[in-house]
């Protein structure tokens, strides 16, 4: 009678393990060449980094505004950049969000000011200052002329020619205002 009750044991054990891997709530779907994760009727999974108090990934409904996101994570830090993001920027179909640092200021004395470049008025050596080679400069005005002004950071590797490694090399030193 224990051997019964000990195997009905361990086969519950098992089962409810696997249950747990398997959640048919969460569907996983690319929009825009972006990896979205559907979590609810009305929900998308979206994630934030950068200089927000709480970083990570929120379940939001896709008409909301970036402002929405920042504040369920908390808020933007002192070091936040408010030209690195619009606020009233559209979740939409983005899968995440990186909010930029203010320009580092060293300690000893400067002789000119220090600033971030504008993706949405730059010139093709502004670019290039920043980390741009001669072809993605060229191409990011090419892009902008054709699109409008970047939304939002990450937008920059909607260009052709710029991947993730040269969108982490530069969003820091990039702005949108």
């Amino acid at each position: 009678m224990y051997k019964i009750i000990l195997i009905a044991v361990i086969v519950t054990i098992i089962g409810l393990f696997v249950m747990t891997k398997i959640d048919p709530s969460s569907n996983s779907n690319t929009i825009n060449g972006e990896s979205t994760t559907l979590v609810g009727d009305d929900l998308v999974q979206v994630g934030i980094t950068g200089q927000v108090i709480h970083p990570g990934d929120y379940e939001v409904n896709p008409s909301l505004t970036l402002k929405s996101l920042i504040d369920m994570a908390g808020g933007v830090t002192d070091n936040a950049d408010p030209k690195s993001y619009t606020p009233t920027l559209l979740i939409g179909s983005r899968s995440s969000f990186y909010i930029s640092k203010k320009a580092d200021i060293p300690e000893t004395v400067v002789t000119e000011d220090i600033a971030k470049v504008n993706v949405n008025t730059a010139s093709e050596e502004d670019l290039k200052e920043v980390g741009f080679n001669k072809a993605q400069a060229a191409a990011v005005i090419a892009y902008r002329e054709a699109n409008g002004d970047f939304q939002a950071l990450e937008d920059i590797m909607l260009v052709s020619g710029i991947g993730e490694k040269t969108y982490l090399a530069v969003r820091d030193k990039i702005c949108l205002m």
